[in-house]
């Protein structure tokens, strides 16, 4: 059983519904569309520790020491035997996280190997679900 938490921003809410349609619901979900890094900080924390998270932050963030503050912020506050980053489309994003990422010794999967229409978002959030659980 794969069980997780995924937390962030629209490219979360997305993975997660392909996760969970594919995989009956073992994650649980605290994400919401345009989420900032700020926003994801002031959110109750949950009551529950995970194997693993997945953390979808940044696209709605400037790139920056800024960025990268709050985003190891939110790493500091859970702890977590997985913790897996999506770095988004957007390269000066990318990097911040990845370079946050890379200090806590976390894992990333780069959003930027699946197609999108946007550049913000997958075309389809199933090959992302397929990339996690791997």
């Amino acid at each position: 059983m794969f069980e997780c938490l995924i937390l962030g921003d629209s490219t979360g809410v997305g993975t997660a519904q392909a996760i969970n349609a594919r995989y009956e619901r073992h994650c649980d979900v605290q994400a919401a569309e345009r989420a900032t890094a700020a926003q994801v900080l002031s959110w109750r924390r949950p009551g529950k520790r995970y194997n693993t998270c997945i953390f979808s932050m940044g696209s709605n963030d400037m790139a920056g020491p800024a960025l990268a503050a709050r985003l190891a912020e939110i790493r500091a506050q859970f702890c977590f035997n997985r913790v897996i980053w999506l770095l988004p489309y957007a390269r000066p994003q990318a990097y911040t996280v990845s370079a946050v990422a890379a200090r806590f010794s976390d894992e990333t999967l780069d959003l930027g190997r699946f197609r999108s229409r946007d550049g913000v978002h997958p075309s389809r959030y199933m090959d992302v679900a397929e990339a996690l659980l791997r």
